[in-house]
């Protein structure tokens, strides 16, 4: 306490309308706390308490918040609070006035979770118009006078309060801090500020996703601040997508996914089918999904790359099933994530869906993975595109290893070296005994393209500037860049190798995305702006397939995980738009939708510019870039119905994919596994 007096007068004042202000909000946590308690009966003590101290971190952030503007404007004389009694009494006002707001708005939201078990949201805004009816419906709904005498009690008795508060702590201290203790105390405030507004002590702040660590809503209901969700939705608020578009497609996209007519519901939009796949391994098959950062097609020597920069990659596919025409529907990474967990196109407009808090909840084939463990590795920090709320909310038991669960350097912004993941993953692999699931997140094939100290054994290569330009490297670094995650994907499986686990294991490696920069121009994939989208996807299973081939079909990333299980034998409920690749034959539907550009099929591709117009590519033939779509308007309509199908079921699923039990929700769908053709 000596030590506080002796503090600046403003940094008093701050101080303790900062420590009421966090008071109010913890009041207002224990009370909702108290209010919902039985929603949390079944959540685990720890997960509540857990919940409760993130919630503690939000409401110090918001309570710093509205405090700085006084921490940014109370230095200047006419607006110090204790300069004169104005000025005390404007910033008394100020923050009283503010308290009005957030009182009403917890008020809200107390009423808002009572009714839909959600937190307050920006969605809050569709059911404000028009204005008229939504004030009826309040006034006939809740006690309107009572609930306004009332906030208005509790800010005049907050205003009452600060105003006494800060009486005593702007009296003159007996003894102020000597010249530069006392700069080096201001100093030491406003890092503790930013830090507490920060959040955490990582590379990314705290955001809303932290809140989702556990699977049960309610958990996460009692971390979120209301008043800062709000906010974190906001830029969500509007929902993309159109019930009756999507209602008027929904016989063709029933029958693209094989749904069979008695299984249809055009009436609630329903493409569940449950799936029993006709290859049963006689025991279970662990998977391992490894995701390669910036894998564009064109850079991997099997695509016939020149400069041979992925010998170790190429080894493996040329021994599993290599499809050569796999697309990803948008180039941003957490975008790639989103879509191959969830089997939706992520459409989101204004960002990755990952970072939209209204559409967290998702179902995902992962968790017709029953009795298996699940791990997730990332070199950095989950936080980044708000993916733990992406992961750890829909997949419960998943154990997340990511910034500072390594015994290893960090390189740069995106953490440890790929190679040091890869062994981390392969440590935690080498003793398991019941069969495991891992999603392992490569970082490291990306700007800057650090290489480590600790290289393992690798080694720069060099070539000049004309040569990678021709083999679609823009500098030497990106080269390197790609051979290392190439060099850590042979160290992995080296250790592998060696261990019980590989022959019981399937390994999956998808490029998340490529890259939109220079490609080689023997291709007409630079040209046609595709390099972006074009990448990747090896099955390698030592254990289940025996000869390696190549699949030249049109594929797409949401067709991932029900190829994976249908590979292995699991039964799943499939809610989405994927579908197995390895039960579909030459007279199937092959396509690929291409968020912001059009729809691939095997023969063309169609491309729709920003007012709607057609161009027509018959992308594999020998004149790849002719537009054609004044020779072919009936495949301009079929592909234009195929686009609009696809993209309005897509904004439609990503709204309406909750997660659901993985079971017999109508007869089995029983198909043959053609991977049978490969052994």
């Amino acid at each position: 306490m000596p030590m506080f007096k002796r503090l600046p007068a403003l940094a008093r004042f701050l101080l303790v309308l900062t420590a009421i202000n966090l008071a109010v909000f913890v009041a207002f946590r224990l009370a909702f706390w108290t209010v919902f308690r039985s929603t949390l009966a079944d959540a685990p003590a720890r997960d509540v308490l857990t919940a409760l101290v993130l919630g503690f971190r939000f409401d110090l952030r918001l309570a710093l918040i509205i405090g700085l503007p006084l921490a940014l404007l109370g230095w200047i004389r006419p607006l110090h609070p204790a300069g004169s009694a104005a000025a005390r009494r404007a910033w008394i006002g100020y923050f009283a006035a503010v308290q009005f707001v957030l009182l009403l708005l917890y008020f809200v939201d107390f009423g808002h979770y009572g009714y839909l078990r959600l937190r307050l949201n920006a969605s809050v805004l569709d059911h404000l118009f028009p204005v008229a009816v939504a004030a009826r419906m309040a006034w006939e709904t809740y006690p309107v006078v009572w609930g306004l005498l009332g906030l208005t009690a509790l800010t005049l008795g907050y205003a009452w309060l600060a105003r006494r508060a800060t009486r005593r702590v702007l009296a003159p201290a007996p003894a102020s801090l000597a010249k530069w203790p006392r700069r080096a105390a201001v100093a030491m405030l406003a890092a503790l500020y930013f830090f507490g507004m920060y959040g955490k002590w990582s590379l990314y702040p705290l955001r809303w996703s932290e809140a989702y660590f556990s699977a049960n809503d309610a958990v996460a209901a009692l971390a979120l601040n209301p008043v800062l969700f709000l906010e974190d939705t906001f830029d969500n608020r509007s929902r993309p997508y159109d019930a009756n578009k999507v209602r008027e497609h929904y016989p063709y996209v029933a029958s693209l996914l094989g749904l069979k007519t008695d299984a249809r519901d055009p009436q609630n939009l329903s493409f569940a089918r449950y799936i029993v796949p006709e290859r049963k391994p006689a025991a279970p098959f662990n998977l391992v999904v490894i995701h390669l950062e910036s894998f564009a097609a064109f850079k991997a020597g099997v695509f016939g790359n020149r400069l041979n920069p992925t010998p170790y990659f190429d080894a493996v596919a040329k021994k599993g099933i290599l499809f050569t025409n796999f697309f990803v529907p948008e180039v941003p990474t957490a975008r790639s994530v989103f879509t191959m967990l969830t089997g939706i196109p992520d459409v989101n407009p204004q960002s990755a869906a990952s970072r939209n808090p209204l559409i967290v909840n998702q179902h995902t084939l992962v968790n017709a993975l029953e009795g298996y463990e699940k791990f997730y590795f990332l070199g950095s920090s989950a936080n980044w595109g708000n993916i733990r709320g992406l992961l750890a909310h829909n997949i419960p038991g998943l154990r997340m290893y990511e910034e500072g669960d390594y015994d290893a350097p960090q390189e740069d912004a995106w953490g440890i070296s790929d190679v040091a993941l890869f062994e981390k993953a392969h440590e935690v692999f080498k003793d398991r005994k019941q069969p495991f699931f891992a999603f392992i997140q490569t970082a490291g094939n990306h700007r800057p393209y650090t290489i480590p100290k600790d290289q393992r054994g690798f080694e720069l290569a060099h070539a000049d500037d004309k040569t990678l330009l021709d083999n679609g490297f823009d500098n030497l670094a990106a080269y390197n860049g790609m051979r290392f995650l190439d060099y850590a994907l042979g160290y992995f499986f080296a250790q592998a190798r060696q261990s019980p686990y590989f022959r019981s294991t399937v390994f999956v490696m998808y490029g998340d995305h490529g890259n939109p920069n220079p490609a080689p121009r023997t291709t007409p994939w630079e040209t046609l702006m595709l390099t972006g989208h074009h990448v990747p996807l090896v099955i390698y299973a030592p254990g289940l397939i025996k000869q390696g081939r190549r699949i030249d079909f049109t594929a797409s990333l949401p067709d991932s995980l029900p190829t994976y299980l249908s590979l292995i034998g699991k039964p799943y409920l499939n809610t989405a738009l994927g579908r197995d690749l390895l039960a579909l034959g030459p007279d199937d539907p092959h396509f690929s939708l291409l968020r912001q550009e059009g729809v691939l099929t095997d023969e063309f591709f169609l491309r729709l510019d920003p007012r709607g117009q057609p161009r027509l590519y018959r992308y594999r033939s020998q004149a790849p870039t002719q537009d054609v779509h004044e020779r072919y308007p009936d495949k301009v309509a079929e592909l234009r119905r195929l686009y609009e199908a696809l993209l309005e079921t897509s904004k439609y699923l990503m709204y309406h994919n909750p997660p659901r039990p993985h079971a017999p929700a109508e007869p089995p769908v029983r198909h043959a596994n053609r991977v049978a053709a490969a052994e």
